[in-house]
């Protein structure tokens, strides 16, 4: 990846879970990193590299200061990692469209005045919504919450600005995404920390099907879009390509960490418009980019298990 070396890479988002790890992986190979965030934002993810970082701390709802930030960076490729929705208890409907659809538009605009070589925009698998078929890149979006609402609508203006203003933009969708500094609501991390401090698990009866892949495959492909000059205007769908119950992630889990665990499946009801089996078609980023998960689930959980049990003292601290 000696191809971001120096480059002026800008991110927004840093802070969440798939922000931090590009920003790692930015501070691997050398690149001259500034990161867009809110004055609010909880640094903690990224507080070991901070030293390394440009900061503007700058609403992505404020069209004018993110036109000034992005002609002072001058940035050459960008990640656009932010969201407001991806924790399902933020559920407020104005956020939602002020970040993920009016932020996406705000950025893209001042791109599109100043240039860059890349723009890797960042979707959802909810905005595909509830499918029974296959999903592929061609697929209708039918969300089902405003998350996947405005993200649908964010992918729809922003391949039609980058169209108009001739910016070279690339849109990753990944679908079930686990690892190393995920959110504490999510499913992963749950299970993994009840366990290590020996609480009960409570559970849907855990039938459902999901495709999970580790943290680390998901940012290798934002990476390789980010470095291949063939994709633009392109969609990708990111994800493992095969559907597991997430009852068999729970049983790896507990293999892994080697705890005796009260798992209590069936203790909680399955949420409102959950996803039942999403099955991702994931031969376009394969043949486009030659993207290919390299590291196992089994690796995976046991490389974020790991994680886990060095860190787990982040998560004392409510809402993380």
């Amino acid at each position: 990846m000696g191809v971001f070396k120096d480059k002026r890479i800008l991110i927004t988002g840093a802070n969440g879970f798939l922000g931090s790890h590009i920003v790692e992986k930015m501070i691997e190979n050398n690149a001259n990193i500034s990161i867009i965030l809110r004055e609010t934002s909880d640094l903690w993810r990224i507080e070991e590299y901070l030293e390394n970082l440009n900061i503007y701390y700058i609403d992505l709802n404020n069209p004018g200061a993110i036109y000034n930030c992005v002609n002072t960076i001058k940035p050459e490729i960008i990640f656009h990692m932010a969201a407001y929705g991806v924790d399902s208890r933020k559920n407020d409907i104005y956020d939602a469209i002020n970040t993920n659809f009016i932020g996406t538009v705000n950025l893209l605009s001042a791109v599109g005045k100043i240039g860059c070589e890349k723009f890797i925009n960042t979707g959802t698998s909810m905005q595909y919504g509830n499918k029974k078929e296959i999903i592929d890149e061609n697929t209708n979006y039918t969300p089902d919450n405003i998350y996947g609402s405005t993200k649908a609508a964010a992918t729809i203006i922003a391949h039609q600005l980058a169209k108009d203003m001739d910016i070279d933009l690339t849109t990753i969708i990944p679908f079930g995404v686990f690892g190393e500094k995920e959110g504490s609501h999510k499913f992963f991390p749950q299970v993994i920390l009840s366990i290590l401090n020996g609480r009960e698990v409570y559970l849907t009866s855990c039938l459902q099907y999901r495709d999970y892949c580790y943290v680390g495959n998901i940012i290798n492909g934002f990476l390789k879009a980010a470095e291949t000059k063939d994709d633009n205007g392109m969609i990708f769908n990111i994800g493992s390509g095969m559907t597991l119950p997430l009852k068999h992630y729970v049983e790896l889990i507990i293999k892994e960490i080697g705890i005796d665990a009260k798992i209590n499946y069936g203790a909680l009801e399955y949420r409102k418009n959950d996803l039942w089996n999403p099955q991702v078609n994931v031969e376009r980023i394969h043949s486009i980019i030659n993207w290919h998960p390299e590291i196992s689930i089994e690796d995976g959980i046991k490389r974020t298990i790991s994680w886990y049990r060095n860190n787990y003292h982040y998560y004392d601290v409510r809402g993380r």
